[in-house]
């Protein structure tokens, strides 16, 4: 028997912690049970203990001699890319777009979802609805609420062809949140949507100006006022688009939404603005003098989350395991454009050297669809050795293929993971005190 490669361990104040990013499980143990566990794996002698080290074989900590973790987890990334039970559609109602974001990494051009490729979508479910289980649809721009009228229509076709063949339905939508009216909230949770994102670059006076209107209109209390109606109607999750330019006020923008009484109503995230140039005019590609690179980002995350935790935006949490990453690298899997293209990567959409085919022949893909399907991680010798391939399994294949934003690709959890696990035991003795 021998320690799992993907085990931390911790040591706070009189306790050991030790976390298994296979597992995704936490364990603590006090220093008399660390060292019975040290003299098991160091003289193969256990005197005492034998429920502890059964817990920490049920939860991968401690494996046999033989086991090949590596082959465990290519298994895992096999059965999800391959896994013909699920079926998921990203859904482009509309590649225009209401706002005029400096980062944006989209090329808008305003077109709606027509009759045609609506009809081509309800087609393709009816082919896969009766061999599967579930079915998800992620609503996504430009801006979907622009097409509302076709997200609905379609959304209520959906649900009844999954009603009639027992097929579990769900759906979110990613929304920058200034159509978001209560009407439209109604509307959607009718149509089972019940996550939604939104996102708030900080306090007014910052927000507006990196996510104003097309016509240079404020929007920052237009989305709080809506906000105001989505919290009593679905899971809402705010994300935060970090550089350097606005990093410094994350903390005022938390105080603006517990001001306004969304504590413990919504959850607060960052994510890294990545300046892309992949050869459209997208505004992302001249948006590179704020970025911050993938490991400072990292950093910068551990005290975006304490501040989530501490403001009532967040919960104490680990990463848990996972198959594949992203719909990327699943075959069951697509992303359908505006006017019907075919992507496999939400970061391609409006690259017209990314597309894969359309949804009018969908089974006809083009060569470009391979280097999605052939990404494999378990042949890098980084993401071999690397501590987060369980809960990253290769990251972002979007950016692995890019040699500019390559280091962009891995989950942050490669870089501050002690930081991350550290806090969570924190937050859990907080808590316990608090009993």
């Amino acid at each position: 028997m021998r320690e799992s490669r993907y085990n931390v361990w911790i040591v706070n104040g009189e306790y050991h912690y030790v976390f298994n990013a296979l597992s995704g499980c936490f364990i603590r143990l006090t220093d008399e049970e660390q060292q019975s566990v040290e003299k098991l794996l160091v003289q193969g002698v256990l005197e005492s203990n034998h429920n502890l080290v059964q817990k920490l074989v049920e939860n991968r900590m401690l494996v046999a001699d033989a086991q090949d973790e590596l082959a465990t987890l290519n298994r895992r990334f096999l059965s999800s890319r391959y896994d013909r039970r699920r079926f998921a559609l990203t859904i482009v109602t509309s590649l225009g777009c209401n706002y005029d974001c400096a980062y944006c990494y989209e090329l808008k051009q305003p077109s709606l979802i027509g009759d045609d490729v609506a009809e081509s979508l309800l087609q393709l479910v009816n082919e896969k609805i009766s061999n599967i289980e579930s079915f998800k649809v992620s609503w996504l721009g430009g801006e979907p609420l622009l097409g509302k009228a076709k997200l609905l229509a379609l959304s209520e076709q959906f649900i009844e062809r999954c009603d009639q063949h027992k097929v579990t339905y769900n759906a979110d939508l990613t929304t920058n949140g200034f159509l978001l009216n209560e009407q439209t909230c109604i509307e959607l949770h009718d149509k089972k949507v019940r996550s939604v994102q939104v996102t708030l670059d900080g306090p007014a006076h910052i927000h507006d100006r990196r996510r104003p209107q097309k016509n240079g209109g404020a929007t920052f209390w237009r989305i709080i006022q809506n906000l105001h109606h989505a919290v009593r109607y679905f899971n809402v999750n705010i994300r935060v688009n970090v550089d350097m330019e606005n990093i410094d006020s994350v903390e005022a923008l938390f105080r603006t939404l517990e001001a306004e009484g969304f504590r413990n109503k919504l959850m607060v995230y960052p994510a890294q603005v990545v300046a892309v140039d992949d050869g459209i005019p997208a505004p992302s590609a001249t948006y590179n003098s704020c970025c911050l690179n993938r490991t400072a980002f990292a950093n910068t995350q551990i005290d975006f989350l304490k501040l989530a935790v501490g403001y009532g935006f967040g919960k104490p949490s680990l990463p848990g395991p996972i198959g594949t990453s992203c719909t990327a690298m699943r075959t069951n899997e697509l992303v359908v454009g505006s006017k019907g293209e075919l992507y496999k990567c939400w970061a391609s959409i409006g690259n017209p050297s990314e597309v894969i085919g359309h949804i009018t022949h969908y089974k006809d893909s083009n060569g470009r669809l391979q280097k999605w399907l052939k990404y494999d991680p378990f042949s890098d010798e980084e993401c071999r050795s690397c501590i987060a391939l369980p809960v990253c399994m290769g990251g972002c294949a979007y950016h692995a293929m890019d040699p500019v934003q390559h280091d962009n690709r891995c989950d942050t959890f490669r870089h501050n993971y002690r930081d991350r696990i550290l806090a969570y035991i924190e937050a859990q003795e907080k808590k316990a005190a608090s009993l």
